[in-house]
């Protein structure tokens, strides 16, 4: 009986590793997409609750892609690379979503590494900073 209860618990000492090796992964890609260059300046109209349910229509089309070529493709190591760079965007727009909900507080909100404006309804000292510079 005893045997039974220890592979639980080393089972559950198992998963716990599995969920900060996510939270180190998930921190790695934020930290890397903040380091990439400002390519173009985003349009006006483009802020972060826009950037936010975007992301969340981007991340469910990157999933039903994710299906699809996993189903389609029939090439093991073409169908291994595609689920795994559609995994990782799933990821990064995952984690720059994350991000997004709290930006506009601190006045300095970024998707993968591009500058996005933050408008006055949402925190007016952010002009205000800008202002300032």
């Amino acid at each position: 009986m005893t045997t039974g209860t220890g592979y639980v618990a080393s089972m559950a000492t198992t998963a716990l590793p599995m969920k900060s090796l996510l939270n180190r992964l998930a921190g790695s890609l934020d930290s890397a997409a903040d380091q990439l260059p400002e390519v173009v300046e985003l349009p006006a109209w483009i802020d972060p609750s826009f950037l936010r349910a975007a992301a969340v229509v981007a991340i469910a089309t990157t999933l039903v892609l994710l299906v699809l070529a996993a189903r389609i493709i029939r090439r093991l190591v073409v169908r291994g690379l595609v689920i795994l760079f559609l995994a990782a965007l799933a990821l990064g727009l995952w984690s720059q979503r994350v991000s997004l909900a709290d930006c506009a507080a601190e006045c300095s909100c970024n998707l993968f590494g591009q500058a996005v404006q933050i408008p006055d309804d949402l925190n007016p000292n952010c002009s205000q900073a800008a202002g300032s510079r």
